[in-house]
Protein backbone atom coordinates (compact mmCIF):
# COMPACT_ATOMS: atom_id res chain seq x y z
CA UNK A 1 0.00 0.00 0.00
CA UNK A 2 0.83 3.31 -0.96
CA UNK A 3 1.82 6.00 1.99
CA UNK A 4 -0.74 9.22 1.02
CA UNK A 5 2.36 11.33 2.58
CA UNK A 6 4.64 9.93 -0.10
CA UNK A 7 2.26 10.39 -2.60
CA UNK A 8 1.88 14.03 -1.42
CA UNK A 9 5.06 14.62 -1.48
CA UNK A 10 5.94 12.97 -4.60
CA UNK A 11 3.01 15.22 -6.21
CA UNK A 12 4.29 18.76 -4.63
CA UNK A 13 8.12 17.74 -6.30
CA UNK A 14 6.34 17.29 -9.85
CA UNK A 15 4.35 20.06 -9.70
CA UNK A 16 7.24 22.04 -8.11
CA UNK A 17 9.35 20.94 -11.48
CA UNK A 18 6.50 21.84 -13.67
CA UNK A 19 6.33 18.33 -14.77
CA UNK A 20 2.54 17.61 -15.48
CA UNK A 21 3.21 13.93 -16.46
CA UNK A 22 4.58 13.26 -13.23
CA UNK A 23 2.25 15.07 -11.33
CA UNK A 24 -0.67 13.76 -12.97
CA UNK A 25 0.77 9.84 -12.46
CA UNK A 26 0.28 10.65 -8.96
CA UNK A 27 -3.44 10.53 -8.89
CA UNK A 28 -6.26 7.95 -9.47
CA UNK A 29 -7.65 7.51 -12.97
CA UNK A 30 -11.09 8.35 -11.12
CA UNK A 31 -9.86 10.83 -8.86
CA UNK A 32 -12.24 13.57 -7.42
CA UNK A 33 -11.31 17.39 -6.83
CA UNK A 34 -13.10 18.96 -4.00
CA UNK A 35 -12.85 23.08 -4.29
CA UNK A 36 -14.34 23.41 -0.44
CA UNK A 37 -17.30 20.65 -0.42
CA UNK A 38 -18.61 21.33 -4.18
CA UNK A 39 -17.01 18.40 -6.58
CA UNK A 40 -15.54 20.53 -9.39
CA UNK A 41 -13.91 17.48 -11.17
CA UNK A 42 -13.56 14.14 -11.86
CA UNK A 43 -11.62 11.80 -13.79
CA UNK A 44 -7.61 11.50 -14.41
CA UNK A 45 -7.90 13.49 -17.99
CA UNK A 46 -10.21 16.22 -16.47
CA UNK A 47 -7.72 16.82 -13.77
CA UNK A 48 -4.73 16.83 -16.58
CA UNK A 49 -6.78 19.33 -18.48
CA UNK A 50 -7.18 21.82 -15.67
CA UNK A 51 -3.46 21.80 -15.14
CA UNK A 52 -2.37 21.97 -18.72
CA UNK A 53 -2.13 25.94 -19.28
CA UNK A 54 -0.46 26.04 -15.74
CA UNK A 55 2.08 23.42 -16.71
CA UNK A 56 2.62 25.27 -19.82
CA UNK A 57 2.49 28.99 -19.72
CA UNK A 58 2.87 29.79 -15.74
CA UNK A 59 5.80 30.27 -13.30
CA UNK A 60 4.74 28.86 -10.01
CA UNK A 61 5.88 26.61 -7.07
CA UNK A 62 4.22 25.97 -4.18
CA UNK A 63 6.13 24.99 -0.38
CA UNK A 64 4.15 22.63 2.10
CA UNK A 65 6.00 23.54 5.95
CA UNK A 66 3.63 21.54 7.58
CA UNK A 67 1.99 18.47 6.89
CA UNK A 68 -0.77 16.12 9.26
CA UNK A 69 -1.09 12.19 8.40
CA UNK A 70 -3.31 9.69 9.63
CA UNK A 71 -4.17 6.10 8.17
CA UNK A 72 -4.87 6.74 3.99
CA UNK A 73 -5.76 11.01 4.90
CA UNK A 74 -3.18 13.55 4.98
CA UNK A 75 -3.51 17.28 4.94
CA UNK A 76 -1.11 19.89 3.86
CA UNK A 77 -0.58 23.30 5.01
CA UNK A 78 0.74 24.65 1.34
CA UNK A 79 1.79 28.26 0.71
CA UNK A 80 1.68 28.93 -3.27
CA UNK A 81 2.88 31.70 -5.55
CA UNK A 82 2.50 32.47 -9.44
CA UNK A 83 3.64 34.72 -12.11
CA UNK A 84 1.17 35.67 -14.52
CA UNK A 85 2.34 35.32 -18.30
CA UNK A 86 0.64 37.95 -19.57
CA UNK A 87 1.06 40.75 -16.93
CA UNK A 88 4.10 39.41 -14.87
CA UNK A 89 1.91 40.20 -11.88
CA UNK A 90 2.77 37.48 -9.05
CA UNK A 91 0.15 36.38 -6.69
CA UNK A 92 0.44 34.36 -3.78
CA UNK A 93 -1.59 32.59 -1.04
CA UNK A 94 -2.07 29.65 1.28
CA UNK A 95 -4.49 26.63 1.74
CA UNK A 96 -4.96 23.71 3.46
CA UNK A 97 -4.95 20.45 0.69
CA UNK A 98 -6.12 17.47 1.94
CA UNK A 99 -5.51 13.77 -0.10
CA UNK A 100 -7.32 10.46 0.43
CA UNK A 101 -5.52 7.43 -0.85
CA UNK A 102 -7.10 4.90 -3.47
CA UNK A 103 -4.95 1.77 -4.52
CA UNK A 104 -2.05 3.23 -4.21
CA UNK A 105 -2.69 6.90 -5.78
CA UNK A 106 -4.34 9.77 -4.58
CA UNK A 107 -7.79 9.05 -5.35
CA UNK A 108 -9.40 12.41 -3.52
CA UNK A 109 -8.09 16.16 -3.18
CA UNK A 110 -9.92 18.72 -1.33
CA UNK A 111 -8.61 22.55 -1.78
CA UNK A 112 -10.11 24.42 1.69
CA UNK A 113 -9.13 27.97 1.75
Amino acid sequence: MADISDLAARQLAAYNASDLDAFVACYHEDIRVLDGDEETLRGREAFRERYRGLFELWSFGAEVPRRVHVGQHCVDYETWWRIDPESGERSEGELLVRYMERDDLIGLVQFLD
